[in-house]
Order: C-alpha cells, then structure tokens, then sequence
C-alpha cells in the first residue's frame, strides 16, 4: 500500500477500494503431515484437526492467505500447538513426525509425490485461499504493466491448465 509495488499477486487481500484486484484461482486448504501423525488420508472435519499437534505461521498477513475467515482463523491460532516464521521449518518439523500443519499441496508437493507427507481434505468447514493479482487502482497502467500482468496472467493459468499447480480457474 505505500506504492513501492506496481503489480503484486497476493492471497485473500483485505478489501481495500485503492487496490483494483482480480481473482485468479482458488485452492483448497488441507492438513498436512506425516500419515501417523494426520490419522489417514480421507477428509478431516475442522473441529477434529484441532486436536491434533498443529504447526502454523505466525499471525500477520500468511496467517491471513491460508484462512480469511477470522473466526476460524482465531480457533486455529488458539489450538496451535506452535507458530512458526519458516515453511522451511514446519516443513522440518512435519518430515520428522512432531506435528502436521495446514496449506496447500503446493508448498509440499514433492513429499507428497513419494508419499513421505499425506494431504486430508478439511471438511465442515472446507477450507479455500483465492490467489488474485492486485494494483493501485489510481495508478495509471503503462504498457511495461499491461505485459506484465498479462504475463503474470499466462504463467498462473499455464500451470494450473498443465496440472503443476492443484487449482481451480472457473470457480465462480
């Protein structure tokens, strides 16, 4: 917001009427962790996660990406058994069986790929983030932004069309 960025790709925004934002797709939140640790690989209702060992970031704007929604936002920072600066280090901490954590398959896709981590869906509520490409609405567009959105655009679709990134695009 202090006008350092001109383009910026960014989870669950807050509303804000001076950023123009556009939603480029949607991903479902799942637990993660090591199978003994998770309980198995089928769906996980929300109250019933939280009595597991849960590893998050800490509050701010990650905290913010992975759940919008405050209230279970809220619930998730009280039940956290630790809260972590790093997805180095709760990535860490899942491998050596201390816990499991909740994001995407994206941030842990090649453990996931040899099974070493195991991804349940979370159920009642289902989870969800939406990645949307923000501006400054009262900045003027230039030609070196309109390509770079486009190409910000492009990359984003490409890898969700070839199946390297779990997404959905038509999610309205």
């Amino acid at each position: 917001m202090s006008s350092e960025v001109d383009l910026a790709l960014v989870y669950n925004p807050p509303p804000d009427p001076r950023l123009r934002t556009q939603a480029l797709l949607q991903e479902d939140v799942v637990l993660l962790g090591r199978h003994d640790v998770v309980g198995g690989d089928g769906p996980i209702r929300f109250d019933d996660m939280l009595k597991l060992p849960l590893f998050i970031l800490r509050q701010g704007l990650s905290a913010r990406a992975l759940i919008d929604d405050t209230t279970l936002r809220k619930r998730l920072e009280e039940h956290a058994r630790f809260q972590m600066d790093s997805v180095s280090a709760i990535a860490d901490s899942l491998l050596a069986g201390i816990g499991c954590a909740i994001g995407t398959q994206l941030i842990m896709q090649e453990y996931l790929k040899v099974n070493t981590l195991v991804a349940r869906p979370i159920v009642s509520p289902k989870l969800v983030r939406t990645l949307y490409i923000c501006e400054m609405a009262d900045r003027p567009s230039t030609f070196a932004l309109e390509t770079i959105r486009e190409l910000c655009i492009l990359f984003t679709l490409e890898a969700v069309s070839s199946g390297r990134w779990n997404a959905r695009v038509n999610f309205d």
